[in-house]
């Protein structure tokens, strides 16, 4: 190896670098004296190749495997509103939901504005919902703790300017909607 050659560029020395059989902070520290100027590569080079290569073609846990799928949902639920099942309730698709759950219409409203508590919606109607988004539980909850929204086309029925109040249980929803005590027993079962 030459040393202090001016016509050496730092590709030139990182090569040299490279194929030295050893590799360790005395060889460095040789060339660190050596080529001054290119100190700061010459340091991040040997900080790459000292990073063990490991492939591992082992399958993950599945403890990693719900951290990430956790991870993914967590991304999911927090894309824009446009993206949110919830928003795709309006029309004929909550009109068929009303019918499928038995409840009136301003239930469904209810859980398309964020008004309900997803702790307290019992788990086969949170299932009705997994099975008409064909999302995962997880997503739909996590779509349910979404900043509320107030559907733009109620603002016109206010006397006041709509405002966001905190959320409700899902019995009181069923309360204010006007159901049957027989009505809400079956709906809140936890079966």
């Amino acid at each position: 190896m030459t040393s202090n050659s001016p016509a050496m560029s730092v590709e030139d020395v990182l090569e040299q670098f490279m194929m030295e059989y050893k590799k360790d902070n005395d060889t460095l520290e040789r060339y660190v004296r050596m080529h001054p100027q290119f100190a700061a590569q010459l340091i991040d080079l040997s900080k790459l190749l000292a990073i063990p290569d490991v492939e591992d073609d082992c399958p993950l846990s599945a403890t990693d495997q719900s951290r990430i799928d956790a991870a993914w949902i967590m991304h999911s639920a927090a894309r824009p509103a446009s993206d949110d099942p919830f928003a795709t309730l309006t029309g004929a698709r909550s009109k068929a939901m009303s019918i499928t759950l038995g409840v009136p219409r301003q239930v469904i409203t209810c859980f398309r504005e964020r008004k309900i508590d997803p702790s307290t919606v019992p788990h086969p109607i949170l299932r009705h919902f997994v099975d008409e988004f064909q999302l995962p539980m997880a997503h739909v909850i996590a779509a349910m703790n979404l900043p509320a929204q107030v559907s733009p086309g109620r603002s016109y029925k206010a006397d006041g300017k709509p405002g966001i109040s905190g959320q409700i249980s899902f019995e009181q929803v069923l309360i204010d909607a006007g159901l049957s005590n027989a009505d809400r027993a079956r709906l809140l079962a936890d079966d």
